[in-house]
């Protein structure tokens, strides 16, 4: 396979094979590039519902049982194997004499799910001598609207500095890019992240888990006024979010309604805090832009999965006069392994590889 080497003296053209296992989803990619040339995902919704929200045990478990189908899968359909009567690890053996790179989810996650994912990349690395490139998950989040599809699409001019907004259930940051790799977070959520306090919401309605997509599909058809809720550090100076306070909140106002009366106005009561949510967000974000004056708004994370919040988004960018680009389509918002792969594919570009493979371990807590 040959190379186009770029001035870095790095391989600029590649095939990369990316891995995340940072919570509840089990996921593999193949790109070229940033080209995405396969996408798997194995969701263990089914399994953490019944307990209403993620359980670390049962993750990891279900990581370690997954992790090596899902692989095989992905480098199937992104190399176009034949697997007829092949066992997984001939597949994946198949399949690594393609890849030059492999890029895994280092942190920020649950311990002992990343732990399988990084374990599993290391094993790979060593054993097929391929190159390793640990990605911070949250960067993963930033670089999903520079995903391409296997045509190149979309294309996209992302000006920078660029600030963007990051979303998810894990994760709610506003961070100012001056260029892929140089970023600056100047502002964060302080406890509850916004997609938490959506599925924590959800929970004491009894809608079950996740909740966002529930909250989502109930608020279309609710009045956002029905329930004044309020907006955490709406006038603090910093950047930060708040939304432990409003969760409790909500908790308070509806702890000593009957069941039934709870059950006759769920549509008002998801619309009215996923209103609070996603005002608090905007919020801070739009002073953000008043502050550092970007050419370019960029979103990520689960919650902009959420039409209603993308929406209100495009209207903040419209306002200000400045494109705002988000993923484009649906799976790039929640965990994936595309995004993983695009900011591998970066940190390859700059020769950001891992030195000792063998002594690389999970980072749960690891900063932007």
């Amino acid at each position: 396979m040959e190379f186009g080497v770029g001035f870095l003296g790095y391989n600029t053209w590649m095939k990369i094979l990316a891995i995340e296992t940072s919570c509840d989803d089990t996921a593999a990619a193949v790109l070229e590039n940033n080209m995405v040339l396969s996408n798997v995902i194995s969701s263990q919704i089914d399994l953490h519902s019944q307990w209403g929200g993620v359980v670390p045990d049962i993750a990891k478990r279900a990581h370690q049982e997954r992790i090596m189908p899902v692989i095989a899968e992905a480098l199937r359909k992104g190399l176009n194997l034949k697997s007829k009567g092949k066992k997984i690890e001939e597949i994946i053996g198949e399949g690594m004499k393609n890849i030059d790179v492999i890029a895994v989810t280092l942190g920020p996650g649950l311990a002992i799910a990343l732990s399988v994912g990084v374990n599993k990349s290391k094993e790979l690395a060593i054993k097929y001598k391929k190159k390793l490139v640990a990605v911070n998950h949250i960067e993963g989040h930033l670089l999903s609207n520079w995903v391409k599809n296997s045509k190149e699409k979309p294309f996209r001019k992302i000006e920078f500095p660029a600030l963007t907004l990051t979303a998810s259930g894990g994760h709610t940051k506003i961070i100012l890019m001056q260029d892929i790799g140089k970023y600056e977070v100047v502002g964060e959520t302080l406890d509850d992240a916004a997609g938490e306090a959506l599925d924590k919401a959800s929970k004491l309605l009894g809608l079950g888990y996740p909740g966002g997509p529930v909250i989502e599909r109930l608020a279309k058809a609710g009045d956002v006024n029905f329930m004044e809720l309020p907006r955490p550090m709406e006038h603090a100076k910093n950047l930060d979010y708040s939304f432990s306070g409003l969760k409790t909140s909500f908790y308070y106002r509806i702890k000593d309604w009957p069941k039934s009366e709870v059950n006759k106005n769920l549509e008002n009561l998801a619309a009215s805090f996923q209103n609070a949510v996603f005002e608090s967000l905007l919020i801070k974000f739009r002073k953000a832009v008043e502050i550092y004056r970007p050419k370019t708004l960029l979103a990520s994370g689960g919650v902009m999965a959420n039409l209603e919040l993308r929406k209100r988004l495009r209207k903040l960018a419209k306002d200000n006069k400045l494109k705002i680009f988000m993923p484009f389509r649906k799976d790039l918002n929640t965990d994936n392994a595309m995004m993983i792969g695009v900011a591998g594919y970066y940190k390859a570009l700059r020769g950001e590889f891992v030195k000792n493979i063998e002594e690389l371990d999970r980072d749960p807590r690891a900063m932007i």
